[in-house]
């Protein structure tokens, strides 16, 4: 959940600090529905309110759900969410944090808005309204819920556990094993401090919700299941070589790798953008931003000096490359500061390479990775992907139409910038930014 606390002036809270709510989430499977009432202000939300003094959590849900909508429920309920709630009531002295619980139930009930609510529905769940607060991510959590108790289980009563490595990001990596079956466990590693663990599972609950988000508007390019655990602990189901999917592109069927690929990006791009509930700066603000933008003189001599270093770890003709690319920095730095304002952006996943996607002839391309994914530039994603085949050495001279030029040089300047930042042990990190850098440079000028 988002975690900063949005000032209301004109709205204010009981009591200061936490003001404790409780919420209903109440879905039957067999329809795939969820109860929802509307609110005066015209939001759809959960059945909950405030809980009244000496009354616990449970009892206030099944209390305020009776009030607002006429159900009694009694079923066992499982509780999915406990926390602070990005309400707009919220102030810095006084916010609300809520326990929220999932009713599964076998029947309709026939419903009616009461209390202080006018109205109240059943709604599918692939198709839901924006709702109020965090009530999405909420049942985001629900949602996950019903469809990943074999992960789960798997993940805690796993006969093997296997470490994995890669990726950018600073996780603990996991495949687990238990009976022939396999789950991938990413988690927030306790080696970090209490700021840097912070930002991470901010990425998890991100990369958590998006897949969801997409799930429910029905997107065919995502593992079919995948759950936040906790907020330390994102579980997904595994695509294995063992079961014939491909990680890494291969020549005699990159045709069909670019053209299964291009089908997900395209399709994701028809998917309505989800709303903004995170303190992540879009990443398409970010690569301008830590692109062009942030490349001053001092960078560019950095560059000149880190590129020596990597000279002799190229081929000769990746070193023809360096030398033309370092030479005609002050006209590209001069082309990727004019950034001009987009008509429309669509959805993009923004963190396309290889290893963030698994192809199955079959079954067609999954992507991974979503913590990168918003607004951005049609064809951004086609465009990281061809990047990243070019610097694995395939000839992508077909596919050079579907190249964004803008979107390459922004790139560009993003990885040449990150290419110059400080990193930890070995250069490794940051060899692969130049590289990347380079292969966007040698597309950019060849087109």
């Amino acid at each position: 959940m988002k975690k900063t606390m949005p000032i209301s002036i004109n709205r204010k809270l009981w009591y200061d600090g936490p003001n404790y709510t409780a919420d209903s989430v109440i879905i039957n499977p067999a329809s795939q529905k969820i109860l929802l009432i509307k609110r005066a202000n015209g939001e759809w939300a959960l059945p909950g309110g405030f809980i009244d003094p000496g009354e616990d959590s449970l009892a206030a849900a099944i209390r305020e759900t009776k009030e607002e909508t006429g159900v009694t429920i009694s079923d066992d309920p499982i509780l999915i969410y406990k926390g602070l709630v990005n309400d707009p009531r919220n102030s810095q002295t006084s916010w609300i944090e809520t326990s929220a619980y999932l009713f599964i139930v076998n029947e309709l009930s026939e419903v009616s808005g009461q209390d202080d609510a006018i109205d109240a529905a059943w709604l599918p769940l692939n198709n839901l309204p924006k709702l109020y607060a965090s009530h999405d991510e909420i049942v985001t959590r629900a949602i996950d819920y019903l469809s990943c108790q074999s992960l789960v289980k798997i993940a805690e009563f796993s006969e093997n556990y296997r470490n994995i490595s890669g990726g950018h990001m600073q996780y603990d990596k996991i495949i687990a094993t238990k009976n022939d079956h396999s789950v991938f466990i990413k988690q927030t590693s306790t080696r970090y401090d209490d700021i840097k663990r912070n930002r991470l599972r901010q990425y998890l609950r991100k990369e958590a919700f998006t897949m969801s988000y997409l799930r429910c508007h029905g997107y065919s390019g995502i593992p079919s299941r995948s759950i936040l655990r906790d907020d330390d602990t994102f579980i997904m189901e595994t695509m294995t070589s063992n079961e014939g999917w491909l990680w890494r592109a291969k020549n005699e069927t990159l045709d069909a790798y670019v053209k299964s690929a291009k089908e997900k990006f395209d399709e994701l791009e028809n998917i309505p953008l989800p709303p903004d509930t995170f303190d992540i700066e879009s990443s398409r603000d970010s690569f301008i931003k830590e692109g062009w933008a942030s490349l001053d003189e001092q960078k560019i001599a950095k560059l000149r000096e880190l590129s020596l270093g990597f000279l002799d770890r190229l081929t000769p003709h990746s070193q023809n490359i360096a030398k033309k690319l370092l030479a005609d920095l002050p006209a590209l730095l001069n082309a990727g500061s004019r950034h001009s304002d987009i008509k429309k952006l669509v959805f993009c996943h923004h963190d396309i390479r290889q290893s963030n996607m698994a192809w199955y002839p079959k079954r067609g391309t999954k992507l991974i990775d979503w913590s990168w994914s918003g607004p951005g530039e049609s064809g951004s994603d086609i465009t990281s992907l061809l990047i990243d085949l070019h610097k694995s050495g395939h000839n992508i001279s077909n596919y050079y139409k579907e190249i964004n030029l803008d979107h390459c040089l922004t790139l560009m300047g993003f990885w040449l910038n990150h290419a110059t930042w400080p990193y930890h042990g070995d250069d490794t990190l940051r060899f692969q930014q130049f590289l990347s850098a380079l292969s966007a440079y040698e597309i950019y000028t060849t087109i």
